[in-house]
């Protein structure tokens, strides 16, 4: 028997009003994709809001301090699942400055619609898969940080392509001179704004992550602010590297990383983490069925262990005592 999918859809603080159909349509699209993935049944409940940030700290347990803001922009989706394994599931999308019937705005609702959509796709289907990270009492090792960052960072590429695809079924975009209609595509969407953030962030990384190890060595600041910087900074810039990366494959172009590896930030920090990332991703499916991802979402956090390695570049080391506590090194 196939699975089932119900919808909700809210609208609250201010929506865009006039959208329910709209997302009720994409839900009825996107449902067929679930079942050819068998996605295990999940009831999916889509908020509509006008303020994200009231909404995702109302609808969330864990977000009571959740901002919009992001190394790459404003966030305008949140997809929070409200037991652990996704089979109930929040997708909180900021709609309060559209309006669809343009088609720009058409074509992003359908983005944050399709990429939500995906991380509440994946995140089912790594529950029903057993490859989630396991709730810890103690802290977590640098390479089980390494292990999640990893994988959050591909979701984000996964998802990002999702919604590429689902974009391009929608919306045509015709050549200025005339011609043949084409897909419409993040491109179009997003040109080259998550590059420029990258770029921009380049020279903050080198020498910025060694340096903010020193500052730890001088006595400029403690280690658990070391630390938490350089971890938490890392899972950033990953994230955004993936958003990048999924608009430039969306153009047909080459990875983003290569036209940047002489800059020392790619070639010590960077390239190091992501491109074993983007291999693996280059090589799986957008979105692995359940048969399949449990190896295509093992191969992912498998990469985590060249994050830990990079870290470890830096001289930024850990593992747990006797009694299951974390020890932090800085050789």
């Amino acid at each position: 028997m196939s699975a089932t999918y119900p919808l909700t859809v809210i609208e609250e603080h201010g929506a865009r009003p006039g959208l329910t159909g709209f997302v009720e349509s994409v839900h009825a699209m996107i449902r067929v994709v679930a079942e050819e993935l068998d996605v295990p049944e999940m009831e999916l409940t889509v908020v509509l809001t006008g303020d994200i940030t009231a909404s995702v700290r109302a609808h969330s347990q864990i977000e009571r301090d959740f901002t919009a803001e992001r190394s790459g922009g404003i966030v305008k989706g949140k997809t929070i699942s409200l037991v652990r394994d996704y089979s109930e599931t929040v997708i909180v999308l900021d709609t309060g400055h559209m309006a669809v019937e343009e088609e720009l705005d058409q074509a992003e609702l359908l983005h944050l619609v399709g990429h939500e959509y995906g991380h509440a796709l994946i995140g089912r289907l790594r529950a029903a898969a057993g490859t989630r990270a396991p709730k810890m009492a103690r802290a977590k090792t640098p390479e089980e940080v390494a292990a999640i960052w990893a994988y959050e960072a591909a979701d984000e590429f996964r998802c990002d392509l999702f919604s590429n695809v689902l974009m391009g079924h929608f919306v045509t975009v015709t050549p200025g001179g005339g011609g043949e209609a084409r897909p419409f595509t993040l491109v179009d969407l997003l040109g080259e704004g998550y590059r420029d953030v990258f770029v921009g962030l380049l020279d903050d990384l080198h020498p910025g992550w060694a340096d903010l190890v020193y500052s730890y060595r001088t006595h400029q600041i403690g280690l658990d602010e070391m630390y938490e910087r350089l971890i938490l900074g890392t899972g950033e810039v990953l994230k955004l590297i993936a958003h990048a990366e999924a608009v430039e494959a969306a153009g047909g172009n080459a990875p983003l990383l290569t036209g940047y590896e002489d800059h020392l930030a790619v070639q010590r920090l960077l390239s190091p983490g992501w491109t074993p990332i983007r291999e693996v991703l280059d090589t799986t499916p957008t979105l692995p069925p359940l048969a399949d991802f449990a190896a295509a979402d093992r191969a992912i956090q498998d990469c985590g262990r060249h994050i830990a390695a990079m870290w470890a570049s830096l001289g930024v080391t850990g593992h747990l005592t006797e009694d299951d506590q974390l020890y932090i090194s800085v050789s």
